[in-house]
């Protein structure tokens, strides 16, 4: 094996963390809408009560930024959904749990395989 390509671990590694990832990306993207949803009734109840001309120009402008927020956010939750609410099946969880298990086994291999090896003789004379 060359040293440009990736061991089999290296890869595996790889999509496990690309996996927790994107659930870690999904669960703030996900809160993230959440909180726009607080603000923006936070943001009308300061239209509704803006006592002038300029103050409602800053409430419309604040709404219009946290609507583009939630709107991006709302994306990227859509965008990771799929991914993370397929491998939250029973199933799929478990074939991701069994490849978790089989990472640390490939990783053991690997090492044995890439370290020094030292042959002992089975018969002694």
């Amino acid at each position: 094996m060359s040293k440009k390509e990736k061991e089999p671990s290296e890869v595996l590694a790889d999509f496990l963390n690309y996996i927790d990832q994107c659930r870690r990306d999904y669960q703030a993207a996900h809160d993230a809408v959440g909180m726009e949803d607080k603000r923006l009734q936070d943001l009308l109840h300061g239209l509704e009560f803006a006592a002038d001309e300029n103050e409602k120009r800053r409430a419309g402008t604040k709404l219009q930024q946290s609507r583009r927020e939630r709107r991006q956010k709302k994306d990227e939750v859509k965008r990771l959904e799929l991914i993370v609410k397929f491998f939250d099946e029973p199933n799929p969880k478990n074939t991701l749990n069994k490849m978790r298990q089989l990472l640390g086994k490939q990783r053991k291999e690997e090492e044995y395989l890439n370290g020094e090896r030292h042959y002992n003789n089975r018969i002694k004379e």
